[in-house]
């Protein structure tokens, strides 16, 4: 069973190669043509990463990797899965302009089988039972699903432990 659990937001405020990285990703949104792209509030994302552990981060629907790209600069290993072709591309363009090394998988993450200990993703709204599935079948037992529920809504969700003595 999944749980909800409270974020501890960081305070810290965005570096400024992270601002960099985030406008330069922003002018490129009308260079690709996708159906649905919705980015993430990026200014929240980096709150959020900031507050966890450095570990391991999956972005699942990558779209142009800037979650990817700001978990690398904050000392996260990342990567990325983009469905879309020409995102991915796009996305693997503006890491490498910033000298980032995250990689990005172009495929469907529902699919794909990539063990981290944190999973990002902005799913479609009828997606997140088949997301949340996905994630209980593939996830390490510790492992945590940031998982926005609107631009600005970004939600921590693990499974339920369960005490056993």
């Amino acid at each position: 069973m999944i749980v909800e659990q409270t974020l501890e937001l960081s305070d810290r405020p965005l570096s400024v190669r992270a601002r960099e990285f985030i406008d330069a990703g922003r002018s490129r949104f009308k260079s690709v043509q996708v159906f649905g792209f919705v980015p993430s509030d990026y200014e929240l994302a980096w709150r959020v990463l900031d507050g966890l552990p450095r570990s391991t981060l999956c972005e699942w629907g990558s779209g142009f990797g800037i979650i990817t790209g700001l978990a690398e600069m904050l000392g996260f290993e990342a990567c990325g899965i983009e469905m879309s072709a020409d995102l991915a591309v796009a996305s693997r363009c503006l890491l490498k302009d910033f000298g980032l090394s995250a990689s990005i998988e172009t495929g469907d993450y529902l699919n794909i089988d990539q063990v981290a200990d944190y999973y990002y993703v902005y799913c479609w709204p009828g997606q997140t039972i088949a997301t949340e599935t996905r994630f209980e079948s593939i996830a390490p037992k510790q492992a945590k699903l940031l998982i926005c529920a609107g631009q600005s809504d970004i939600r921590c969700k693990t499974r339920e432990l369960i005490d056993l003595e």
